[in-house]
């Protein structure tokens, strides 16, 4: 049986001396007065530009086991178990856009020196190797958005399927995270009405995925819990939570259309039924499991900017693959599993015209 602590014998003995040795007064109220409701909004400058501080961490761990030829001739490790850092800066860039209030911001950023330890397939990994693990391509996307932060469209391939198939993986992750996108706008949707600390919005944002997939649905709750000061400027402390459902297509779907496509009209039966029966067994199978990310943001109501913003989430995907090798022809079957735990940080240095 434990034995009882030190603090568990106090109480005890103080209770055994009798109430009247409690002080159960209880505390003065707060005279903090509540802030004054305002509207909340970004007042962004078309020709001004905006520097952000980007850090992030990944912890990155995977397993997978089959041919990863069927990824288009990429080298993927049996098992990895990693650690992403890096700094940045990324530039936004302020034009008006082609509706009144709304703003084409034009987000650039590169992520260089990686700091990068793990394991890779039992092995510590050296300084140098493996970093296209790691490797975070360079952020060039223009994102229209109105007044209230609402993300009207994107240049970006969001879901990060790239050049060979399978794409950027990391991609992928900020598809089931929006929030955890370092090339995304610095905070979160606000709402149309006056708030100060207490108040909550929310709102369900709907979303096709691509060919064909299941409608990604997230849905976005925010809170103004506090001030806080920064820089001697007053900001108000927004604690924004995240839910994505599940995600989940097959690239198979449109590879099917490219080989009915390019299928030569003298094909003759037995060709015929080849490609057909390879169809049948082709799969390239995405899913992405339900995501939450959580998202600090401090907001200047005065200036209608981010000055900072702290993000936290976990992605879990999974690819199943079943695709012809280049050279033989012959189907070939990968499976991968992948999970990235990330934290992103957003620190406004600069804010002027362009």
């Amino acid at each position: 049986m434990p034995r009882p602590s030190s603090l568990f014998l106090g109480l005890v003995f103080v209770a055994a001396c009798g109430a009247e040795s409690v002080d159960t007064t209880a505390p003065p109220p707060s005279t903090e007065a509540t802030p004054e409701a305002v509207l909340l909004s970004y007042r962004f400058e078309p020709g001004s530009e905006l520097r952000y501080e980007v850090r992030f961490d990944q912890h990155i761990t995977m397993s997978a086991s089959g041919e990863s030829s069927a990824l288009g001739g990429e080298d993927v490790p049996g098992d990895a178990d990693l650690d992403v850092s890096g700094v940045t800066t990324f530039t936004h860039s302020v034009e008006a856009g082609a509706e009144p209030g709304t703003y084409d911001v034009t987000i650039v950023g590169e992520f260089t020196d990686l700091d990068l330890s793990g394991v890779v397939d039992g092995e510590a990994v050296e300084p140098g190797e493996f970093l296209d693990l790691a490797e975070i391509d360079p952020v060039e996307t223009t994102v229209t958005v109105d007044e209230q932060g609402n993300v009207l469209s994107s240049s970006d391939d969001q879901f990060g399927l790239g050049g060979e198939l399978g794409g950027d993986l990391t991609g992928l992750g900020s598809m089931a995270s929006p929030g955890m996108d370092m090339g995304s706008l610095v905070g979160p949707p606000l709402p149309e009405r006056e708030v100060t600390v207490g108040d909550t919005w929310s709102e369900t944002i709907e979303n096709p995925a691509p060919f064909g997939g299941s409608v990604i649905t997230t849905s976005v709750e925010s809170e103004v819990t506090g001030t806080d000061t920064i820089d001697g400027v007053e900001v108000f402390v927004v604690e924004t939570s995240s839910s994505t459902s599940m995600i989940e297509f097959d690239l198979a779907q449109m590879m099917i259309g490219f080989f009915e496509a390019f299928m030569p009209e003298e094909a003759t039966a037995e060709e015929r039924a080849e490609l057909e029966a390879m169809m049948d067994n082709l799969r390239f199978l995405i899913v992405i499991d339900p995501s939450a990310y959580s998202t600090t943001t401090w907001f200047d109501p005065a200036a209608g900017l981010s000055l900072r913003s702290e993000s936290a989430g976990v992605t879990h995907m999974t690819y199943d693959v079943n695709f012809p090798d280049e050279t033989s022809g012959e189907m070939t079957a990968f499976t991968m599993e992948m999970t990235i735990d990330q934290e992103v940080a957003h620190r406004l240095l600069s804010a002027g015209s362009a």
